[in-house]
């Protein structure tokens, strides 16, 4: 807009100012929007309201818009005492109309270049690096040592620093002294935004990013956020006329929780058609992962892991899932597959540390500060509201404490350097790991086939073994699927006969980008659980436990998140029996992989951690054949051939007295100081 027709707008602007003063009575009337003295103002809001002849005039203007407006607010209430005089006004919702690129969409990172310094901007971005709160210098108050004149000036950009004036008076000319104690300060925060892969032209290509000075933070150090602001100029060298741009920040929106805005009334519509298919959550299922062939029940539970269960007070609804498979069976392609969905992430024990799972308190050269405490949130809490796809999960031990504390607690606590706060990883995990000895065995317990410790495998809602047992016919369909997926990226016929991009249901193509929509618009449902399938679940429930204490109330509490995961991908209201029903075949699914006992025919969890109820029985009668011998004997030392001769005379074999001193001596009940020889601990 060249700068006659600019000043026409602005003056026209000017002149509505007192619609402008009704539109804030009116829209705020009963319920000012302030927080502070900070006023969040819907620029869209107001654009629809016909505050604006030339759309373009708010971006390229921002300062002498955002001035008007604030006057006009100012006016509105002036006979208000709450409101106070030295407002902030804040933009948000900047209109899509002038929030576009030259490709006719939304604004993001790697479109703010020269062409946009000084204009209002608004986009997307993950933060990775966050100062703690700062104080910079926004009005300055200038004093003349020599004749006490008094000059104010606003500081734009706080970071490149001030000039002393010198004094304005004809008979003076003195450099002024900054006056520090009746000078005002404004509040802010450097953050480091990442441009999401969801929103990059090409997700392989290297990230962006762009740094985010934040004025009147309240302090936001993690997550998916919106940010409005203006591109401003940075000169690290002074002699070289060469800028960073970075972006003064005027508001910032977390929308971790908000993803269904990108839902339009025609998606709505479409998933809302596909959902009375009795058959949909099958094919969305299937169509999730279509890269792998087989392991139906999985691919489900994953489905319903992202759609998640319903957050009940401290009640998570996040499923945790485990995946150990054998070798080549595709697990990362699974959790690549699945990070594709916004606010999700990938990562690989083989290449994090401990802190980049959770969050890094370092000391780092930044925009406002040499050697600032910043926080770098790492993948659980940048999975916050959405799922952490860990590979390798059983490479580095050291790393698994970290991950547990995310999964008990689902928040980080960070407190060093100035920095004390709370970082929320309300996550889903899906992890995956190889067996010990490259292949699964059913015989086994689980915690001897992984390096994961019990406390942190009974945190899985769900455990898995995806297995590579040798059957021809499924040999050569797998075989037939895997070349096929070769040639598909050659033939378009193939790739369509594959079924690898899309299939139609109801008229609605069902591709990838369907399949994340319906996710985050079941996501939005709250179903309550019925009487009937209340029922259903409590009989599973005590059927589990009857003679023996098998199940815990934490397979209990996994079902119940699953059912209501299967309702809201239906998209009911209410959790009904056949969602209970599917719950427990899926819970059932993995208990038979994990969890079961041919000898008993029942269920036990022990048996994931490596202790079953049948070991524990066995533990017991070997302990208190070594305390007694112990006793008799008067000895502390017991040896193994006692124990073995006593334990047949109780009908216990050798093999399974071997197995359960193995086990006390795990859990630390018995010591063995020399071979073969074994005390009380």
């Amino acid at each position: 807009m060249n700068s006659e027709i600019l000043s026409k707008e602005i003056e026209s602007l000017k002149n509505n100012k007192s619609n402008l003063k009704d539109y804030f009575r009116y829209k705020y009337s009963n319920d000012i929007i302030y927080d502070k003295n900070n006023v969040l103002i819907d620029l869209e809001d107001l654009q629809k309201n016909g505050f604006f002849k030339e759309i373009d005039l708010m971006e390229s203007n921002p300062k002498e818009v955002l001035s008007i407006i604030r006057d006009a607010y100012l006016d509105a209430y002036e006979s208000l005492k709450t409101v106070r005089k030295d407002i902030n006004i804040v933009p948000c919702h900047v209109p899509e109309s002038i929030n576009k690129n030259n490709k006719n969409k939304p604004v993001t990172i790697e479109d703010i270049k020269s062409n946009k310094l000084g204009k209002l901007v608004e986009f997307e971005g993950v933060i990775t690096v966050s100062t703690k709160i700062k104080s910079a210098l926004k009005k300055a108050k200038f004093i003349c040592p020599k004749c006490g004149n008094i000059i104010n000036t606003n500081i734009e950009n706080p970071f490149e620093g001030y000039i002393e004036p010198m004094c304005s008076n004809k008979n003076c000319g003195e450099l002024m002294n900054l006056n520090e104690e009746n000078s005002e300060y404004i509040d802010y925060q450097e953050l480091k935004i990442q441009q999401p892969l969801d929103l990059m032209e090409d997700p392989e290509e290297p990230p962006k990013y762009i740094t985010v000075l934040l004025e009147n933070s309240p302090g936001i150090y993690c997550g998916r956020v919106k940010i409005t602001g203006i591109p401003v100029k940075s000169q690290k060298n002074k002699k070289i006329p060469i800028y960073d741009i970075i972006v003064k920040g005027l508001n910032c929106e977390i929308i971790d929780n908000k993803l269904e805005a990108i839902l339009t009334e025609e998606d709505i519509e479409k998933i809302e058609r596909v959902s009375k298919n009795k058959d949909v959550i099958n094919i969305l299922s299937e169509r999730l992962i279509p890269e792998i062939k087989g392991y139906s029940t999985i691919k489900k539970a994953i489905l319903l892991q992202q759609i998640k269960g319903v957050k009940k007070g401290s009640k998570r609804a996040d499923s945790h899932v485990l995946l150990i498979t054998d070798p080549g069976i595709g697990k990362s392609v699974m959790l690549r597959k699945i990070a594709e969905i916004p606010g999700n992430v990938y990562g690989s024990a083989t290449t994090a540390s401990g802190v980049g799972l959770t969050a890094a308190v370092v000391r780092e050269k930044t925009e406002i500060g040499d050697d600032t405490w910043v926080i770098k949130p790492g993948l659980l809490v940048k999975a916050n509201k959405g799922t952490a796809c860990i590979d390798e999960l059983t490479v580095n031990r050291d790393l698994q404490s970290y991950v547990l504390e995310a999964m008990e607690s689902q928040t980080i606590h960070i407190n060093k350097g100035g920095i004390n706060t709370k970082l929320s990883s309300e996550c889903s995990i899906l992890a995956a790991c190889n067996p010990k000895w490259g292949r699964f065995d059913n015989n086994e317990a689980v915690s001897e086939q992984i390096n994961i410790p019990a406390p942190m495998l009974s945190r899985f809602d769900l455990i898995f073994p995806l297995k590579d047992e040798p059957d021809r016919a499924r040999d050569k369909e797998i075989g037939k699927h895997i070349i096929n997926i070769h040639k598909a990226f050659l033939d378009k016929n193939i790739k369509q006969n594959m079924k690898l991009d899309n299939i139609i249901i109801d008229d609605v193509l069902i591709d990838n980008d369907f399949i994340i929509k319906y996710i985050i618009y079941a996501r939005q449902k709250k179903p309550i659980i019925s009487e009937d399938a209340e029922n259903i679940l409590v009989e599973y429930y005590t059927n589990m436990r009857k003679s023996s204490v098998q199940i815990t109330a934490r397979q209990l509490e996994a079902t119940i998140r699953i059912a209501e995961a299967h309702a809201k991908a239906r998209l009911h209201d209410e959790v009904e029996e056949l969602d209970a029903i599917e719950a427990i075949n899926i819970i059932t699914e993995s208990l038979k992989e994990i969890a079961y006992d041919p000898e008993t025919n029942s269920f036990d969890i022990g048996k994931v951690t490596g202790v079953s109820k049948k070991d524990v029985n066995y533990m017991k009668s070997v302990y208190n054949i070594i305390k007694n011998l112990s006793n008799e004997l008067d000895t502390e030392l017991v040896i193994y051939e006692d124990i073995v001769e006593r334990a047949n005379k109780e009908t216990i074999d050798e093999n399974q007295v071997k197995i359960a001193l193995k086990k006390l001596k795990q859990v630390g009940d018995i010591y063995e100081p020399k071979n073969r020889k074994y005390r009380i601990m």
